[in-house]
């Protein structure tokens, strides 16, 4: 079963917190150049426009509102099947939530769990330039990426099947040197690692989200956090 975060947006305003609403730039790019390919290609973007129009007037979630486990790992251990040490382990809604961000909490009821928030301070000084190791399987062509730009760009958690052969590494250096050994139509993965800052790995919530925390907070990182959990 997967698991998606709820996540909001808190800024202290004359010393309450409230609930902000944002635009995420990155999605309504994202959404306008969806519509512009659908139209070319003839199709309806009712639905698609719909979106388009609820991003442009502003969310509670606007800075992220995706499913990556490895950044929910980072977040508050969630999902953690790289055994990473979180941010901050949860801590629950914060005492002085507001009432809107309750509200949504208590609506989920017992669904929702893992509860905390994190503020712009705690997102900036994390050390996103720690690394993480990955594997995966890949394919011959994959493994052709992988020597060129020492990571994979598709890969598989596991793979198999009547016609599948796993095969180490130094055995798919020998078929990329001699040749695909066609004749008994196998198809051939070796298993791969390489290594990634979390930065690179978490993408846009680096690179976006997290400006966008200090932006909002301005000279006071302590004035602005996210508050979130978890449903399965």
């Amino acid at each position: 079963m997967g698991c998606d975060i709820h996540l909001h947006v808190e800024k202290k305003i004359d010393g309450k917190w409230t609930p902000i609403l944002g635009v995420n730039e990155p999605e309504v790019e994202y959404l306008e150049n969806t519509i512009a390919d659908i139209k070319e290609r003839g199709d309806k973007v009712d639905y698609w426009e719909r979106r388009l129009e609820e991003e442009r007037n502003g969310t509670a979630n606007f800075i992220y509102d995706g499913r990556h486990y490895l950044l929910f790992s980072l977040l508050a251990g969630v999902r953690n099947e790289y055994d990473l040490k979180p941010i901050c382990e949860p801590k629950g809604l914060p005492v002085d939530v507001s009432d809107e961000v309750k509200a949504n909490s208590d609506e989920l009821g017992i669904d929702g769990h893992s509860h905390t928030w994190l503020t712009a301070r705690e997102l900036v000084e994390f050390d996103w330039s720690q690394t993480v190791e990955q594997e995966g399987w890949v394919s011959e062509k994959e493994y052709k990426v992988f020597k060129e730009k020492v990571r994979p760009e598709s890969w598989s958690g596991g793979v198999g099947g009547g016609r599948v052969r796993h095969v180490s590494n130094t055995e798919m250096n020998r078929i990329l040197k001699n040749g695909y050994p066609w004749e008994n139509d196998d198809s051939f993965y070796t298993l791969v690692k390489w290594t990634l800052p979390y930065s690179e790995i978490v993408g846009s919530f680096y690179t976006w989200s997290i400006p966008k925390m200090t932006e909002l907070a301005g000279d006071d990182l302590e004035s602005v956090r996210i508050v979130f959990w978890f449903d399965n």
